[in-house]
């Protein structure tokens, strides 16, 4: 058996940056700042986010992305993902009587990191082909 000395071993903290804040993502009408990769972003959470991604929490999804992280989607009350190009146009009808009664309009649905990388490249690119897929995911 060989022994190792402790000392000798360093740790470079630089290579692996951790953001532990939450990000929240709008439309692009909505942004308040463009992040680096040019995803339109608020600095906090409110009405116009219409995607989460929390940090330090466990995600239900296997393949959810890094231990640590949840993601979000706001999705109507027929389980419909957001379409920021038409957001505030006419208003969308309940999909039943107890929709209308017991749900509110949106809600925060999680989902898998596959899902929500395809809808915030919806919000960045505003390409409904990105919105299609996401919906599909969520099926």
């Amino acid at each position: 058996m060989t022994k190792v000395n402790i000392d000798s071993f360093s740790i470079n903290h630089n290579n692996s940056v951790v953001n532990q804040e939450d990000e929240y993502y709008v439309s692009l009408a909505d942004k308040e700042f463009l992040d680096k990769n040019n995803f339109p972003r608020s600095s906090k959470d409110g009405g116009k986010v219409l995607a989460k991604a929390i940090r330090d929490k466990k995600s239900k999804h296997l393949n959810g992305g890094i231990i640590g992280h949840s993601y979000h989607l706001k999705i109507s009350a027929n389980k419909t993902l957001i379409d920021s190009r038409t957001l505030y146009s006419l208003k969308e009808s309940k999909a039943s009587y107890v929709d209308h009664i017991c749900k509110s309009d949106k809600e925060f649905l999680e989902v898998s990191r596959d899902t929500f990388q395809k809808y915030i490249n919806f919000l960045k690119t505003e390409n409904t082909k990105w919105l299609d897929m996401a919906q599909d995911d969520i099926k």
